[in-house]
């Protein structure tokens, strides 16, 4: 009767000349394993130290270990993929753990959960992205692939898996919905329709319309953050995971029109604070009274593909329309690109943008319906000047 041996060590001479013992073992099922260096010249050294890979049960660890057992934990908070992230400046959100979390258990684990990690092969990746093409939509089906290379990229840095799977496959194409934006006369009609009940949702959905910036973002200002002619935004709320960073972790003034008097009505500790103080109002809330009236009014808000980040789209297509340059928008708006020199140099204050103060104040009238105060708009001008820089070398 033949024994099996649970390794194989061989001799392999490498393109540098150099000669190293390599080593393969078998997994639970048989099938014989990619060829791993044991990083010597020496058959003595590389049989110990096989030898020892064998008695601590590595071997069983990698191979035939299913992507199910790999997977697990891999984005919990503390993981070591999510420590690493943190260390190296791309700390992931709560709500990105948790999407990927989702991702991985509703549309990777189903398909490949069971399946030995290292027998994931390009031609299986393609086979379940077509599979996911019969259940989700482009967008999901990439977000899923995205996941699915993290954790294949993490088994081939740990030698689970001797290559990378798909790292050839394209991404789906996304077809982009053709959405009709809110106009000015809408956002009119919604901010001053009676069906709002609670003044801090109509004027979280005022904020969002004349600064762009995201409803997180908007409801989780404190008191403190708010000045009269200026917002300093370091933090976005979220409802179950409560205060964190803003998505892009950057932090930036905003400026707001004298004439909207926020400071006035800020809570004691949020800017849009609910009855009892304790937590400001819910993005979820204000996104579903703006659902209702869209419907009272009339609008097609599903047909035109609006929510409330509708807001945001509405107000950088009203200030490129103004002609306000790409930098001044990008930094107002929280839109991040670390590729450009010029822009990682560049300090802005909200000084420096007399032409957005000009279109907001243009805005507010527009919405709210108040007149304009002439003298106001004279005393912004002194004050910014014709700023039109912003950079600083550094």
């Amino acid at each position: 009767m033949r024994i099996t041996e649970p390794y194989t060590i061989f001799l392999r001479t490498l393109k540098s000349g150099r000669k190293v013992y390599y080593y393969q073992f078998r997994d639970e099922n048989g099938r014989r394993s990619p060829a791993y260096s044991c990083g010597t010249d020496k058959l003595s050294v590389a049989r110990r130290y096989c030898q020892r890979l064998y008695n601590s049960g590595e071997f069983a660890k990698f191979g035939g270990i299913s992507f199910a057992k790999f997977s697990e934990g891999f984005f919990d908070e503390g993981s070591e993929f999510c420590r690493w992230k943190e260390i190296n400046g791309g700390e992931l959100s709560p709500t990105s753990r948790r999407n990927y979390v989702s991702m991985l258990k509703n549309q990777i684990l189903p398909y490949f959960g069971e399946m030995p990690i290292a027998r994931i092969s390009t031609d299986t990746m393609k086979k379940w992205i077509l599979w996911m093409t019969e259940r989700w939509s482009a967008k999901t089906s990439n977000n899923a692939q995205t996941v699915l290379n993290l954790i294949l990229r993490s088994a081939h840095e740990k030698k689970v898996i001797r290559e990378i799977p798909g790292s050839s496959l394209l991404l789906r194409k996304v077809v982009r919905k053709e959405r009709k934006l809110l106009t000015a006369v809408e956002i009119s009609a919604i901010y001053r329709s009676e069906l709002w009940p609670r003044e801090c949702a109509r004027r979280a959905f005022l904020v969002c319309a004349i600064t762009g910036m995201r409803i997180g973002e908007v409801v989780g200002l404190q008191s403190f953050e708010v000045s009269e002619d200026r917002l300093n935004v370091e933090h976005s709320f979220h409802q179950k995971f409560g205060l964190g960073p803003t998505k892009t972790r950057v932090c930036r003034y905003v400026p707001i029109p004298k004439s909207l008097r926020l400071r006035e009505s800020c809570g004691s500790k949020w800017a849009f604070q609910n009855d009892g103080g304790e937590r400001p109002v819910s993005a979820d809330y204000v996104y579903k009274k703006l659902i209702a009236i869209c419907d009272a009014l009339g609008i097609d808000r599903k047909g035109r593909g609006i929510t409330i980040h509708s807001l945001r789209n509405f107000f950088i297509s009203y200030l490129q329309a103004a002609n306000v340059p790409e930098s001044k928008i990008k930094a107002v708006v929280g839109h991040t690109d670390n590729g450009n020199m010029t822009e990682h140099y560049t300090y802005w204050t909200p000084e420096m943008f007399p032409e957005i103060y000009e279109v907001q104040e243009k805005l507010y009238r527009e919405i709210t319906g108040e007149s304009g105060d002439e003298e106001e708009k004279k005393t912004r001008r002194a004050e910014v000047g014709d700023s039109d820089g912003g950079k600083r070398e550094e």
